[in-house]
């Protein structure tokens, strides 16, 4: 195998991403490109049954054909470079397992070509009973049985970004909080040979390059932002420190795995929702029986998640869970009190009181669960202005890249850009200035449906944004904030609206 295919097979997870950021300072530093596209947030998962050709209802990425049109009109050509800026392969929402003879001899197949020998007998004992209830876990291998799904379910995305490379443009796939595996080598080089099935040459394929964390080009500094979401921290590595073959997932994908992906057996899109606290609402006023039952079956992660989030964060749960045993009780109540005719007496007779007491709270509990979510939200906004937290940027990861790139180096230029994914929120920003160089922070939102909480009008829209940056004769990359109108085949201005005075 030649050039970016070739990871030395010697080298470790962590050597191999050193290899692959020396490969990127020749994109980024010796040969620049001459105009570069940035979308984020695709999320794509197990996409369509290979028969009947419909999507799965746990996936989120359904533009498979839109954005290959987008990417046959951007014209791919010499000095182009698309960046995939994070989260792009979304393995936490693969969730099925192997079962068939033809899937194993798949897996066996794609994992030969990898130099992987492994038996039909030997992966299936590797397959644990939890496993087949939430998928997969993080090993190597593991992961690129996932990959391979999201291949067959999404052939026109993977055949659009051949036809990208194939015709001289160069792929920057960034890893964000849910393509935590492209971490190891194994998967990386299991992308390349998918890529080469959907019609891209061995030349084209040394076009294609990885990014960990972090990039700068010229006056443009860009990572998926997941850092400074407090839900995400990875402080502790990457990997397991008593299992050096698992990844160390952090608290929100954790949740993702183990409670969002059997939510969205109820309901498609919960998924799509930022932040997550919002998917457990939804549940709990829609879907009260089926979703406590969930919600039952995983208490064993809620209580790792309480255990390893914040105090803030812990609040959000505490507040969440005692909304869902509020109707339970009142359920759990009900059933003694019709069952037990001396419960009745007591409760009637003996304690008139105590039954008013016990109705009243039963109508007003919603409203007071809700009343308590609002006065916790404006709490923790009225401590962040009392801080003068809010007087860089308007969100934490604004706040958060401002504070990493103050501090560094840039070339001579009109603006600096920050430019950012993780929250789905399309956005804009201006941040103080730095040596006295004007400031931008770009969000690219997400190629999913949306249902911000200040855009009604968006609920359930998808809307296809990019940022376009054109490199000047001096080098200094200029920007142009996009949505592609599949219905018109061109790109158009967006429609960013500042926060309202609510927020």
């Amino acid at each position: 195998m030649a050039g970016s295919l070739s990871f030395p097979e010697f080298l470790g997870p962590k050597a191999a991403v050193a290899f692959e950021t020396h490969r990127l300072k020749t994109l980024t530093d010796r040969d620049p490109p001459a105009e570069i596209f940035i979308v984020s947030d695709l999320h794509l998962g197990r996409g369509r049954e290979p028969y009947t050709r419909r999507f799965v209802c746990t996936e989120n990425f359904v533009s498979d054909q839109a954005f290959e049109r987008w990417l046959r009109a951007s014209h791919p050509e010499e000095k182009k470079l698309l960046i995939l800026n994070g989260d792009t392969f979304d393995f936490i929402r693969i969730a099925n397992c192997p079962e068939t003879p033809d899937e194993f001899a798949q897996w066996i197949k794609l994992l030969a070509r990898l130099g992987v020998t492994k038996t039909d007998a030997q992966l299936r004992a590797a397959i644990s009973k939890k496993e087949k209830r939430y998928g997969l876990q993080t090993d190597d291998y593991k992961c690129v049985w996932k990959l391979l799904q999201m291949a067959e379910g999404h052939q026109e995305f993977f055949r659009a970004l051949a036809y990208w490379i194939e015709r001289g443009s160069s792929l920057l796939v960034v890893k964000g909080n849910h393509d935590l595996d492209l971490y190891w080598p194994l998967v990386r080089k299991a992308m390349l040979l998918l890529l080469q099935d959907a019609g891209a040459s061995a030349q084209a394929i040394e076009r294609v390059f990885y990014c960990d964390s972090s990039l700068t080009m010229h006056n443009v500094y860009l990572e998926h932002g997941h850092k400074y979401d407090p839900q995400q921290d990875m402080s502790k590595g990457p990997t397991l420190p008593n299992e050096p073959t698992q990844l160390n997932l952090p608290l929100a994908t954790f949740i993702a795995r183990y409670l969002v992906n059997q939510l969205e057996q109820l309901e498609p899109f919960l998924g799509c929702l930022v932040p997550s606290e919002r998917v457990m609402w939804i549940v709990l006023r829609r879907y009260p029986v089926a979703g406590i039952g969930v919600l039952t079956r995983s208490l064993t992660f809620l209580r790792r998640a309480l255990q390893l989030t914040s105090r803030k964060g812990s609040l959000w749960y505490v507040v969440f869970l005692a909304a869902v045993c509020a109707p339970l009780g009142m359920l759990v109540l009900f059933i003694v009190l019709v069952c037990f005719p001396g419960a009745r007496n007591w409760m009637f007779k003996a304690h008139p009181n105590v039954s008013f007491a016990v109705g009243v709270l039963s109508v007003l509990a919603p409203y007071l669960v809700s009343a308590l979510r609002e006065i916790i939200k404006r709490i923790s906004k009225w401590q962040a202005r009392r801080k003068r937290e809010l007087q860089i940027g308007e969100d934490d990861l604004a706040k958060g890249v401002y504070e990493t790139i103050r501090h560094m180096t840039f070339p001579k230029a009109s603006r600096i850009y920050a430019v950012m994914g993780h929250t789905h929120d399309q956005d804009v920003q201006t941040l103080p200035d730095i040596k006295g160089t004007k400031v931008l922070y770009l969000n690219t939102g997400a190629w999913v449906p949306v249902w911000p909480d200040d855009r009604p009008d968006l609920a359930g829209q998808v809307l296809f944004p990019f940022v376009c940056f054109r490199r000047d004769s001096s080098g200094e990359y200029h920007h142009s904030y996009y949505e592609w109108r599949d219905d018109r085949g061109q790109a158009a201005e967006p429609y960013i609206l500042a926060p309202s005075q609510a927020d």
